[in-house]
């Protein structure tokens, strides 16, 4: 991402307001997140799965203001894994707490990261989301454009493809993200244990049958992506939902809102 870019985000531009804005039943649980993808050597895989599912995720979700963890697969693609943590704000992911416990990873933590490949993370605001329910499917794509043309790129996604690929059957959200540079390459002793690239924006579109999520991509990533400029990278890909998580602080929180009457999501 460009200086521009980031400008453009940082300035509130790449939050719309009036018809582009995030609706209020959104199917995600706060508003912004770290997105990574990667792959993990073969050697190491049930290393990875015994740390992702024991440690990792329950060790992030027990910092203040993380609400849910979720982890999605595609076998045989590279990246295989997509792993989003969603949180309360960027505030969050810049806290105290969070940037502590990067500094001081686990020794499991830093035996595991060292089998990471292809490996991208982004800290991220949410820029729109749409949707009031999560599917077991989701389309991820990461791309890029010229600062200059960012404004118009985020112009037609939240106003017109995403809008649109709503009313596809099947894929019940849609979220787009930027990254935020400063956050995403904060220096700490977890970050420089592995490398990684940070992808300027993404977009996740979340449906109930992977067809759905592929129809999203037609429709999305079409002439008016070329006519901009945008670059979508060649990974894109439609990932299955291997496990999700939600932190016993968010639950707490919305069974007191259900025992006492006011709005609370059923679960």
């Amino acid at each position: 991402m460009n200086r521009d870019a980031q400008s453009l985000i940082d300035r509130g531009q790449g939050t719309p307001d009036g018809d582009d804005a995030r609706s209020v039943g959104s199917a995600l649980l706060g508003e912004a997140a770290v997105l990574i993808w990667n792959d993990v050597a073969p050697e190491a895989r049930d290393q990875f799965y015994r740390w992702h599912d024991n440690e990792h995720i329950p060790e992030r979700l027990a910092l203040p203001g993380f609400r849910r963890g979720r982890r999605f697969i595609r076998p045989g693609h590279s990246p295989e894994w997509l792993t989003m943590y969603e949180a309360d704000n960027l505030a969050t992911l810049t806290s105290p707490e969070y940037l502590a416990r990067l500094n001081a990873p686990t020794t499991a933590t830093l035996a595991t990261v060292r089998h990471f490949r292809n490996t991208s993370r982004a800290v991220c605001r949410v820029v729109q989301s749409l949707g009031s329910s999560t599917g077991g499917h989701v389309l991820a794509m990461r791309f890029c454009v010229d600062g200059a043309k960012s404004e118009s790129m985020r112009r037609y996604l939240c106003s017109d493809a995403i809008p649109r690929a709503m009313r596809l059957t099947g894929v019940v959200a849609c979220h787009l993200y930027a990254a935020d540079l400063s956050a995403s390459y904060a220096d700490t002793a977890e970050s420089t244990a592995r490398v990684f690239d940070v992808p300027a924006w993404a977009l996740l579109c979340e449906s109930t049958i992977p067809d759905a999520a592929q129809e999203a991509r037609k429709l999305i990533e079409g002439r008016e992506f070329e006519r901009i400029g945008v670059q979508v990278r060649d990974d894109a890909a439609i990932y299955a939902l291997e496990i999700c998580r939600l932190s016993s602080a968010f639950e707490t929180q919305q069974h007191g809102k259900d025992h006492s009457g006011r709005s609370g999501a059923p679960h």
